[in-house]
């Protein structure tokens, strides 16, 4: 059978890419087994991202928002909201979604996949072969990668007498770091530490010795199903070469779970990534669909790194696990010094940029408070602006307006813009004011 796309793999990622570009009219495969299982909190904003891709209170995948509590560095309290959501729940909720959009649902593993005569052949398990233009890899942690330091994330569910409130709570050890889920009769622990540094199968229990709330949590639960673990490493994969083959989701960026980013940044990008492929699909330029998308990425993977790199540090005094963690992931980011003297002045760069929903290459205008760069105010091209104005011997906001086809105030707008950027223009001429 032949299709526009094949997603490999259908966890949360894979599925919200399916379901956007089946929306769009492309015929989407979605190959993929079942998720393992597990929970997770998720933020107000994932939230909201969820409920973008058909996943709002009224699914029944969310519970909460949920009192989330614990002790952090130097006894310091940790308070706020999150919602719970079960891994199995949630990814079969977005790839129900990708199949009511017109997805092509697989239930099986892609074995091998290759380019052959300008098309991707994938070889499932079962026996089949699809056929496709583009190829989406969204199976997870694989391929070349940088990453951070080695974590592993060790995860079991119980059963118990009902808790009297649904609630979160996240700890601090000696070797690591602790989270758990209450919700009725149902909990589930999840321990973060070096796999090297012991048994991980203690590690749920070593957990418990040094956290009495986490204790009084098991006592007398019951263990349900094998013990999950799970790479918790922050990792950026190295983007593919062939520019008909894309990664979301971990394949493409993970972020350490302590940097509470790691599910938005998985749905962002998954979003992101569709509209990439919708613009190459188009008409769009593939390779400047491809670096608008590492840069975003990039820019991901420093914020994560950074806010991992405090975190670590904040409990540096508890032992090696902590301050060697926190320098590695310090090593991974940028020389301040450097990144500092690249800040100073605007700059203009050569950048892609998404313009009515296709990727194309522009000049854009890169300052510290905007990395990405800005290529226009109001619909005004602002390189193209600064050239007309410093080329112009009468510049006029009426004449600029009539050149960029675009409202007066637009013109303004952009002028003004150029203004606070402190050296962007030669000379503002004294006569442009609006109607001038």
């Amino acid at each position: 059978m032949t299709h526009d796309i094949v997603v490999l793999g259908a966890g949360p990622s894979g599925s919200v890419v399916a379901r956007r570009l089946a929306a769009a009219g492309a015929r989407v495969a979605l190959v993929g087994a079942a998720s393992r299982g597990g929970w997770e909190g998720l933020s107000a904003r994932s939230r909201t991202l969820l409920a973008e891709e058909g996943i709002d209170a009224s699914a029944g995948v969310l519970a909460g928002p949920c009192a989330r509590s614990g002790v952090w560095a130097e006894g310091r309290a940790v308070e706020g909201l999150e919602w719970l959501v079960e891994r199995r729940r949630l990814a079969a909720a977005l790839r129900g979604g990708a199949v009511q959009a017109g997805a092509d649902f697989r239930p099986d593993t892609a074995m091998h996949s290759e380019r052959v005569a300008g098309q991707w052949h994938v070889h499932l398990r079962a026996g089949a072969l699809l056929r496709a233009g583009l190829v989406v890899d969204a199976r997870g942690r694989r391929g070349p990668q940088r990453r951070g330091p080695l974590l592993l994330a060790v995860g079991q569910q119980f059963r118990r007498q009902p808790a009297a409130q649904s609630g979160t709570h996240i700890h601090a050890t000696d070797f690591g770091w602790c989270w758990w889920a209450e919700r009725e009769s149902a909990l589930w622990v999840q321990v973060v530490g070096r796999p090297r540094a012991r048994n991980p199968a203690a590690w749920l229990a070593a957990a418990a010795a040094q956290v009495p709330a986490l204790a009084r949590a098991l006592d007398g639960a019951s263990a349900q199903g094998e013990l999950v673990a799970r790479p918790a490493h922050a990792r950026l994969g190295v983007a593919p070469s062939d520019p008909t083959r894309w990664q979301v989701g971990d394949a493409a960026l993970a972020l350490d779970p302590l940097s509470g980013q790691g599910v938005y940044e998985a749905l962002r990008g998954a979003r992101l990534a569709a509209t990439a492929i919708q613009s190459v699909m188009n008409g769009g330029d593939a390779l400047a669909a491809h670096r608008f998308i590492a840069e975003r990425r990039e820019e991901a993977w420093q914020h994560g790194v950074s806010v991992a790199a405090a975190f670590y540090r904040e409990s540096g005094d508890r032992g090696a696990f902590w301050s060697g963690t926190a320098a590695a992931y310090e090593a991974l980011l940028p020389n301040p010094v450097e990144s500092a003297e690249r800040a100073v002045a605007a700059r203009i760069e050569r950048r892609p940029v998404l313009d009515e929903g296709r990727i194309f290459e522009r000049d854009v205008i890169v300052t510290a408070a905007n990395p990405r760069g800005v290529w226009h105010i109001a619909g005004v091209p602002l390189v193209e602006l600064r050239e007309y104005l410093e080329r112009s011997d009468q510049p006029t906001v009426s004449a600029a307006a009539a050149v960029f086809d675009r409202p007066q105030s637009a013109v303004v707008s952009a002028i003004h813009w150029l203004q606070t950027t402190g050296n962007l223009l030669q000379q503002i001429p004294p006569r442009l004011s609006l109607g001038g």
